[in-house]
């Protein structure tokens, strides 16, 4: 075999063991590695620089360089403009054709932009900083589908390069183009899988998240940078009656001026600070709520947190009414007990018998006041408790209006009249003395809201299964929204407060419990300068 023979033999071996060899890795430094250690067998050479080449940005870009045996940080390469003539690297891509040099320096002193790099990573721009190190180089283009995409640069300092050395060089490094972008390509889908994979286990995350959102009792919504409402749980939609269709890609503002006014009424905690909550009256589905607001900033908006509150406001309320209206009540009383005392207890006044008697009497009156204030606060209390005993019993009703009109005729005002008129012959089910309590409240406020001194008619009927009592009187009445409020603990309406400054706002709160704790209802017919009628309804006794 001719000589001719033997090396085209040992170029084959080499571009097939190149093309084994740099295919067993997917990693595109380590085929890097394995190019430079075939090429150390093939072809002497000092150093090698693989660059990439942009074709849209028109730039060159160092992937590897290894020189005098030192693998280099490929951050020190500046990255290089495609030049339109010169330059060895730019000649390589715009002919894409492979270029050799046994004379450097002389190369370089044509236009372009040239570096020299040491071991030690030392770069020198040349031939300004002195002449070039290598003496003969080998540029050879790195193609993919007829287009150069980057080029191959051997260098060496102490030998010649021959013409067919470039050759084997071209067959090694078409391999090498192969192999990189199969491990390219297969770093991209790894990439691609994580990135999938990333993005599946966000939207797990948020899936998760949305189900623990779900899942919570206060409304949450989320509210983006342009302020459109990004997120609507469905505790948002419980309290506010809003519902997640109507609400969700709507601009906050749409939902009215309350709800615009949160980001300047709602302070939005940032990072590690602490949300402060705010109550606010809010207008949802036709409702005043109050509800108690946090929120807090994120990189894309502002999710918002609230519970209604609307019930603990009106408890509020009602204490600060309980608190007023006690304390109205008893002081009056209190006030007259402790003068007529005082009056009593002076060494320095001689009173007369008529007088003494005067002052006890006041002051057996007002502590029966007490007494009686005391008694509906803790009747109430008992009442909200579950806590009254209820006998139930047949019992003549006319009879229990007879003895209870009876029984108060004698304190009643001479120009307050009560009239009977008594139908109901059977019996109803209850407990007698609650009903008299029941009665006493309805007549004690017949003759407190009758100023003027007119009738009141109690009249008693029975339909069917259910005994019905009637306390009528011709007082100031009753507006219709007031009807059903009437019947609210501590609840005054204005009129009542102006024209009758005395009583808790507990007896038809009460009169209410015990009838339903016997079976019965009360309702109110009523209007404003009308008088007004307190309808009991009881079931028949069979």
């Amino acid at each position: 075999m001719g000589e001719v023979q033997l090396r085209e033999v040992e170029v084959a071996r080499l571009l097939l063991e190149a093309a084994r060899y740099l295919g067993e890795t997917l990693e595109p430094r380590r085929v890097y590695e394995r190019f430079r250690e075939i090429l150390g067998e093939a072809i002497p050479h000092d150093g090698v620089v693989v660059s990439s080449f942009d074709p849209g940005e028109r730039l060159i870009r160092c992937d590897y360089a290894w020189v005098d045996g030192e693998l280099l940080d490929v951050a020190i390469f500046p990255p290089l403009h495609l030049s339109a003539k010169g330059g060895m690297q730019s000649e390589v891509i715009r002919t894409g054709r492979p270029l050799l040099t046994n004379d450097v320096a002389a190369r370089v002193q044509d236009s372009g932009t040239y570096y020299d790099v040491d071991a030690s990573g030392t770069m020198r721009k040349v031939p300004d900083e002195g002449p070039p190190k290598p003496q003969a180089a080998m540029m050879l283009p790195v193609k993919h589908e007829g287009r150069v995409v980057g080029v191959v640069q051997l260098m060496s300092e102490h030998v010649a390069y021959r013409q067919d050395q470039l050759e084997l060089a071209e067959g090694i490094v078409a391999q090498l183009g192969a192999a990189v972008r199969n491990a390219r390509l297969h770093e991209e889908r790894l990439q691609l899988e994580a990135s999938a994979a990333a993005a599946r286990a966000t939207a797990l995350e948020r899936e998760r998240a949305a189900q623990v959102l779900e899942a919570v009792g206060d409304g949450i919504f989320f509210v983006d940078e342009a302020g459109t409402i990004r997120f609507w749980n469905r505790a948002a939609e419980a309290i506010t009656q809003l519902r997640r269709d109507s609400v969700q890609d709507r601009a906050v503002t749409e939902l009215g001026p309350d709800w615009a006014a949160l980001p300047a009424t709602v302070p939005a905690a940032e990072g590690d600070e602490r949300p402060r909550p705010v109550a606010l009256p809010v207008e949802a589905d036709g409702r005043e709520l109050w509800l108690s607001f946090v929120a807090v900033q994120t990189h894309d908006g502002i999710v918002y947190a609230f519970r209604d509150v609307t019930v603990e406001r009106q408890l509020e309320e009602s204490r600060h009414e309980i608190i007023a209206t006690v304390s109205h009540e008893l002081r009056t009383p209190l006030t007259a007990v402790l003068g007529a005392a005082s009056t009593l207890l002076r060494s320095d006044i001689d009173l007369a018998s008529d007088d003494r008697q005067q002052l006890l009497e006041m002051i057996a009156t007002q502590a029966t006041r007490l007494s009686q204030v005391t008694e509906s606060i803790l009747l109430a209390g008992r009442i909200d408790r579950d806590e009254v005993s209820i006998e139930t019993t047949r019992i003549h009703v006319d009879t229990i209006v007879r003895e209870t009109v009876g029984a108060l005729e004698a304190n009643l005002p001479s120009s307050v009249r009560v009239e009977e008129q008594l139908e109901a012959p059977g019996f109803a089910l209850g407990d007698a003395n609650r009903l008299q309590q029941v009665l006493i409240n309805l007549l004690d406020n017949a003759v407190k809201y009758s100023p003027g001194g007119e009738r009141i008619l109690v009249r008693t009927s029975q339909a069917a299964d259910q005994v019905r009592i009637e306390v009528v009187d011709e007082g100031t009445g009753i507006a219709q929204t007031d009807h059903e409020r009437v019947f609210e603990k501590f609840y005054r309406s204005d009129s009542s407060r102006r024209l009758a400054p005395s009583g808790t706002g507990l007896g038809l709160y009460i009169c209410r419990g015990l009838l339903e704790r016997m079976g019965g209802r009360i309702s109110v017919s009523s209007r404003p300068g009308a008088g007004s009628t307190f309808i009991v309804e009881m079931p028949a006794a069979p």
